[in-house]
């Protein structure tokens, strides 16, 4: 038998096919796509899905009531309080039908869309991490600084770190922030200002020629931070959020395919 469904998406949109090997068995897979949220052909599908998917918290709550369970209150070691969910608030958790299509249709789609930028970002910031060592050139563009303490720097991107004792030069990137400004257009505003409102504070600038390693700035305003280690901690941690990401993504992306496979199951056994 021949399956016809429709290809959920824009009008030109090409459904992808798969042949399964039998005597007379073809099937058509369309693309599920947040579009079929809205086909009232695909909704008895879609609410036998939603059906299933939340049954097992329907029978947990039906277990919970039926035993007379009554949610117990825990005492944290930082003597916080926390309270076990009740039946009635399992229960309230649970969408309707309509609400979950609703949220399905947007909620859902933006959800996938940040966790794939996030599993990026971390694919990125393991990059990055691999690729750089305490020896490279930092990205340190002006130091403030009086005698042996440093206040605060900017880097190229005209970022600005500033210690508690040189916070009052946040008054100058707050007012760069207001002009939109960014990169070396934005140093050369808060340096300028600095100079002339604090003559006292020596700043110190470079250039993406002359900048200092990572290694020459931290032993020089920071002598007791380990920056090998520092480096390595980066590396470690970098690697476990991409493990996390990766591992959420890997979720996802199962789930959505254990959906797909049970609408297309129901499909195929009504045709």
């Amino acid at each position: 038998m021949t399956i016809q469904m429709n290809a959920y998406g824009s009008s030109n949109a090409s459904i992808a096919s798969h042949t399964t090997k039998s005597s007379s068995v073809t099937t058509t897979t369309p693309s599920f796509t947040q579009e079929m949220y809205s086909d009232p052909e695909m909704r008895p599908y879609l609410r036998e899905y939603y059906e299933k998917a939340y049954a097992p918290i329907r029978e947990r709550i039906a277990a919970m009531r039926e035993e007379g369970y009554e949610p117990v209150t825990f005492e944290g070691s930082d003597e916080t309080a926390a309270t076990e969910i009740s039946a009635d608030q399992y229960e309230a958790m649970i969408p309707d039908f309509d609400s979950w299509l609703d949220s399905q249709k947007t909620i859902v789609p933006k959800l996938r869309s940040s966790q794939e930028q996030l599993l990026e970002h971390a694919r990125e910031r393991v990059r990055r991490a691999e690729q750089t060592s305490p020896d490279d050139q930092s990205d340190v563009r002006a130091i403030f600084s009086v005698g042996d303490k440093i206040l605060g720097y900017m880097d190229k991107y005209g970022g600005m770190a500033s210690h508690n004792i040189g916070g009052y030069l946040r008054t100058f990137d707050i007012q760069a922030n207001e002009l939109g400004l960014t990169g070396q257009a934005r140093i050369d505003y808060v340096t300028d200002a600095i100079s002339r409102r604090y003559p006292d504070v020596e700043i110190t600038t470079y250039s993406n020629q002359n900048a200092p390693t990572e290694r020459q700035f931290k032993q020089r305003w920071y002598p007791h931070h380990d920056v090998d280690q520092a480096f390595q901690t980066e590396l470690t941690e970098a690697r476990k959020a991409l493990a996390q990401a990766e591992e959420i993504y890997r979720k996802q992306q199962s789930n959505i395919r254990e959906m797909q496979s049970f609408l297309l199951g129901l499909m195929e056994r009504d045709a």
